[in-house]
């Protein structure tokens, strides 16, 4: 492991309670629920019961709604804080899954093993995530699906005119609510973190179907902004500046 996977590793340690809250209103959301389910199986291949890879499960959101559906998914996180919430919430949720605390740039499985390979708000985070996309093609199985939901989270602080938009908004966001728009735990580590992420000034999901191309996918697509699918109002009003995108390719 790098130094600098080290150091988000320690990261999400400590900003794990703080991202169970999230996850736990995103369960309690239906509508929001049901946003995310819909745009995995309506892009899912064409099985009854699907073998999921969730990178980056967190307190595990996808292994509980999807489980929900009768899909399996193996839930896999770096830190052991984030698997230690979610296997409390998947015992809670009474769902089947596999849980690990695992690398997502080693993965521990064999080729070809899973139908598809998802992550949400994952790989901004990663320290080499062309090594990472190469792992999660080489795990899917022949016609699986690979689907990445991200945004481009730090791309402000490269980009002039975002810059002065989402300034801007946090102004409004502290007058309003009393807090920053991202509210994490250890605001100052996590900025200073975000400096060194490889994404953090790629202009994304551009960068990904260039990258997912190369490595020679037969399919690549993606939407630019699917925030009216999957956030709710104050999701929206906190994070317009840097809208949800989905980036899928197929094996």
């Amino acid at each position: 492991m790098s130094s600098l996977n080290d150091k988000i590793k320690d990261y999400w340690e400590g900003e794990a309670d703080a991202y169970d809250r999230e996850v736990e209103g995103n369960l309690e959301c239906s509508r929001t629920a049901e946003g995310w389910i819909s745009l995995v199986l309506e892009n899912a291949p064409a099985k009854k019961r699907l073998e999921i890879l969730d990178v980056g499960t967190g307190p595990g959101f996808f292994p509980i709604v999807l489980g929900r559906r009768g899909h399996h998914v193996t839930g896999i996180d770096l830190t052991e804080n984030m698997i230690g919430l979610a296997k409390k919430n998947i015992e809670a949720a009474g769902v089947d899954a596999d849980l690990h605390v695992m690398d997502s740039h080693a993965l521990g499985f064999p080729d070809n093993t899973f139908d598809m390979v998802i992550s949400r708000n994952v790989t901004w985070t990663l320290d080499d995530p062309e090594q990472v996309y190469r792992e999660w093609k080489r795990v899917l199985a022949p016609g699986g699906t690979m689907l990445v939901f991200d945004a481009c989270w730090y791309l402000w602080r490269y980009d002039k005119e975002l810059e002065v938009l989402y300034l801007e908004n946090e102004k409004r966001i502290r007058a309003k609510y009393g807090r920053d728009i991202h509210a994490h735990t250890d605001p100052e580590k996590g900025a200073a973190l975000s400096r060194q992420l490889f994404l953090s000034d790629k202009v994304r999901p551009k960068w990904d179907i260039e990258y997912l191309l190369q490595l020679g996918f037969t399919r690549v697509f993606a939407q630019p902004d699917i925030t009216d699918l999957v956030w709710d109002d104050f999701q929206r009003e906190l994070n317009w500046v840097t809208p949800q995108f989905i980036v899928g390719a197929v094996k």
